[in-house]
């Protein structure tokens, strides 16, 4: 058997990806006119980490009154506000231009996305006095499917996974694809293309429903770009058990009053309880900076014990009576009932979840699940790459939120994807479509994993990176564990080669499109790995048990890989910070950071 395209598509500008980013994308480069084309390897608004979405997300609250036309937001909330709030909260990492479009942008592309929300009949509530909606991740993705709706000139191939992009002597000029229920193999050739995949989770434990896998990443720097900040992930508290709601986002929202007005006592497995020290428990509930008081107190008693009892902690709800914990779960019923069926929480039946606390001693085990990758792509402001015809927009990029994402991740895409599609359509109408020189070297990759002949199965070689990096490269981190780490995934490089499917069906075989996966996810994880090794102390979600500072004298530099001659190669830079001065001081601890550089207002919080 010879793989071969079965069938090309020309376009002026491809998208990639199913959710805010791209189909805000797809919208803005239609508008300059361009012939689009939108690629999702699930279904528009549907497929990644959309349905996950828990909560909202705002802008300022002066652009929240003037462009929404929201009459309760607090105008006294402004652009500059937000701005040195992202900035400050990034640990200076962030980019400040791109900061700067996020703030600028945003308000017009949350009100673009909510008239979407309105014509298609999805609930989006403005909560006052901050400058946020409420939403569910279903709501968010019907909305953004009436953004295509709105623009049928835009081509959409869903259910086609992207396997590589094309590449020609000047730059990214297309990409070859696989449709999953016909396994035909599509070329899509393009003028410019857009990455707006997500990001990556290369844990057993995440937030997603398990497709986080850093194809836009990857793709890119086998292209050639630069990639930045891969060493930080997010953490927040995730559902263990029950089983069926494992990776649930469910124990965050039980940490916000708001949603649930209990608080549960957190253990360790042994009954030792791990608080979050006094003078740190002064920042509201629904401060995001909370998620990583979350992981620094909570994380630190896992990772003494990660040896014996792995990812695992109790919320301990037992000082409480029956009646007050069900009075707490019929208060998050009613929060959630807007989006939800009765008594329900993305599927899950929270009298079901209360009922197994009673027979539980009222605590269950819940873990640090990955929920967000702070890096990825360099983009300019433009949101071009460094290889010509190559642009990125949403959680696919680095350079917004750089230690940590205290702003929101909707925003970002939509704003993002506003100007990304703008940008490729300009380039692709000066440029033209251009030949690809490596479609038979990406055919070749695809043809190895199905010919007969004993090998590895890709699952397992995914498997295995989820283990490397839970124990080398979660939460908590030392030199030594990095290290191991480090040979970990030098030894699953060498399995990628002997990937084999145990059949050769092309038609949905999703062993066969989880080898292109694995190769992806293990690229990203190195990239992150070996940052997370070079960055010898604490900052924002990378926590070092063997270097707690956060040093701004020696390590405040961002750290951008890119594949040379196959491998990857590390260098440091400075943030471009053109409006925020960078600190000079260093930090005892990140809690010390947190209290000295966050302000304590949850007015405007997410």
């Amino acid at each position: 058997m010879v793989l071969d395209v079965s069938k090309v598509v020309e376009c002026d500008v491809l998208v990639i990806g199913g959710a805010g980013a791209a189909v805000m994308s797809a919208v803005s480069a239609l508008r300059e006119g361009a012939d689009v084309c939108l690629v999702s390897k699930g279904k528009v608004g549907r497929s990644g980490n959309t349905i996950m979405i828990g909560g909202g997300f705002g802008i300022d609250g002066r652009s929240a009154y003037e462009v929404c036309g929201e009459t309760a937001a607090n105008q006294n909330f402004t652009k500059e506000q937000l701005f040195e709030t992202i900035v400050k909260s990034s640990f200076y990492l962030c980019d400040q231009e791109l900061v700067r479009q996020y703030v600028d942008k945003g308000p017009y592309a949350v009100k673009e996305c909510l008239d979407w929300a309105r014509k298609a009949g999805q609930k989006f509530f403005f909560i006052p006095p901050a400058s946020l909606w409420m939403t569910s991740g279903r709501s968010f993705g019907k909305a953004v499917k009436q953004g295509v709706l709105e623009n049928p000139a835009i081509r959409v191939f869903e259910d086609t996974i992207i396997c590589d992009l094309l590449t020609s002597s000047t730059g990214v000029c297309g990409a070859l694809g696989i449709s999953i229920y016909t396994g035909e193999i599509i070329k899509f050739k393009a003028g410019a293309v857009i990455l707006a995949t997500g990001g990556y989770q290369p844990f057993s434990l995440k937030n997603s429903i398990s497709d986080m896998t850093g194809d836009g990443i990857a793709m890119a720097m086998r292209a050639g770009a630069d990639v930045v900040d891969m060493e930080f992930l997010l953490f927040i508290p995730t559902a263990l058990e029950p089983q069926y709601i494992k990776g649930s986002i469910l124990p965050y929202l039980m940490t916000i009053p708001n949603y649930f007005p209990l608080y549960p006592t957190i253990t360790d497995l042994d009954g030792k309880e791990l608080a979050i020290a006094e003078e740190y428990r002064r920042i509201p509930p629904a401060n995001k900076m909370n998620k990583i008081l979350y992981a620094y107190f909570w994380g630190k008693g896992i990772f003494e014990k990660l040896d014996k009892y792995g990812n695992a902690m109790y919320f301990d709800f037992s000082k409480y009576t029956d009646e007050e914990l069900l009075g707490s779960f019929e208060k998050m019923m009613a929060n959630v009932a807007p989006w939800h069926a009765k008594n329900h929480y993305n599927g899950i039946n929270l009298y079901e979840v209360y009922e197994f606390l009673l027979k539980n001693n009222k605590r269950f085990k819940v873990g640090l699940g990955n929920e967000y990758s702070m890096g990825g792509i360099v983009v300019d402001k433009d949101f071009a790459s460094t290889v010509k015809g190559l642009y990125a927009a949403g959680e696919v990029t680095g350079g917004v939120f750089g230690a940590f994402r205290s702003a929101d991740g909707l925003t970002e895409m939509l704003a993002h994807g506003w100007d990304a599609g703008k940008k490729a359509a300009e380039y692709a109408g000066k440029h033209g479509k251009q030949t690809d020189s490596n479609t038979a070297d990406v055919l070749e990759r695809l043809q190895r994993v199905l010919e007969p002949g004993e090998g590895i199965s890709p699952y397992l070689v995914i498997s295995q990176l989820e283990q490397v990096c839970d124990k080398g490269f979660n939460f908590f981190r030392t030199g030594e564990l990095l290290q191991e780490a480090e040979e970990g995934i030098n030894r699953l490089k060498e399995m990628l080669p002997k990937m084999k499917t145990a059949v050769a069906e092309r038609r949905y075989n999703f062993e066969w499109i989880s080898a292109v996966l694995a190769e992806n996810l293990i690229l990203c994880a190195e990239a992150g790995i070996h940052a997370a090794n070079l960055r010898t102390e604490s900052r924002g979600t990378h926590m070092r048990a063997d270097y707690p500072v956060v040093n701004n004298r020696e390590h405040l530099y961002r750290i951008i890989a890119k594949l040379e001659q196959g491998a990857l190669i590390h260098r440091r830079e400075k943030p471009n910070a053109p409006y925020l001065p960078l600190p000079e001081e260093n930090v005892a601890t990140i809690p010390d950071y947190i209290l000295a550089s966050v302000k304590e207002d949850s007015n405007h919080e997410g």
